[in-house]
């Protein structure tokens, strides 16, 4: 729609997931975060998760600032679009993690038996210590990072995922030598791949980001098996968890 930084029709990204032998992909709306998260989760299920059940999977976008919307929200991604994930974006949102509504959404996640992804290495709403609190109070919800930290925090994230065996590392973001370090420092059976596609900007064409994202992934890990791990067998893990 207009006003947003970029609109992704579900044909090129599938064109995009092609090109790189990508069979699946986790989604979310990034502009549900600030405008009318249940318009943009319906958009979702609409446009992509119902319309190619087999390459989409949803992760539902909610709002704390509107608790009763985003209780009924809840139930209808995951009791009606069939959702795999629910997707925080504290440092968009500007929120702080650590009070009650929050944990009602834990609550939600462990209710559900499904996992939570969590930007992460943007202080001061988005840190990444403060998502492993959060591992360390529910740990029977499964907690992804969605950046590995970032520049900054990336040893943060090594730290939490080896103090908690519910925190699942997503390397996306972090430099080519970061992610090395992290891919020999973290428990590798909880590493994931990820794209951020078309979060880079209007000038970024998806594709060419899951190219970059593939390519420093691979900078990063010379052993195939490993990056074969990291790039799909994680993830059906998770799934299975």
């Amino acid at each position: 729609p207009a006003g947003s930084s970029v609109y992704v029709d579900p044909v090129m990204m599938l064109d995009a997931m092609d090109q790189y032998d990508i069979s699946e992909i986790w989604v979310s709306a990034t502009t549900g975060c600030v405008r009318d998260f249940e318009y943009y989760n319906k958009k979702t299920f609409n446009s992509f998760t119902h319309a190619y059940p087999s390459r989409f999977k949803g992760y539902a976008i909610l709002n704390p600032y509107y608790p009763d919307r985003m209780r009924e929200e809840i139930k209808r991604c995951f009791e009606e679009y069939g959702f795999i994930a629910i997707k925080i974006h504290s440092w968009i949102q500007a929120f702080i993690l650590h009070q009650p509504i929050v944990y009602e959404i834990m609550d939600a996640a462990g209710k559900y038996q499904i996992p939570i992804m969590f930007h992460d290495g943007s202080p001061p709403y988005a840190d990444t210590l403060q998502i492993a609190a959060l591992a360390e109070k529910y740990p029977e919800v499964n907690i992804i990072l969605g950046h590995s930290g970032l520049y900054d925090s990336y040893r943060s994230a090594i730290q939490a995922a080896k103090a908690h065996k519910n925190i699942w590392l997503i390397l996306q973001g972090p430099t080519i030598n970061d992610m090395k370090e992290i891919i020999q420092s973290s428990p590798q059976e909880r590493l994931l791949f990820g794209t951020d596609y078309c979060c880079g900007g209007s000038g970024w064409k998806g594709e060419t980001l899951i190219r970059d994202r593939l390519d420093i992934l691979r900078y990063a890990c010379s052993d195939s098996a490993l990056l074969d791990q990291i790039n799909c067998k994680n993830a059906l893990s998770l799934l299975k968890r």
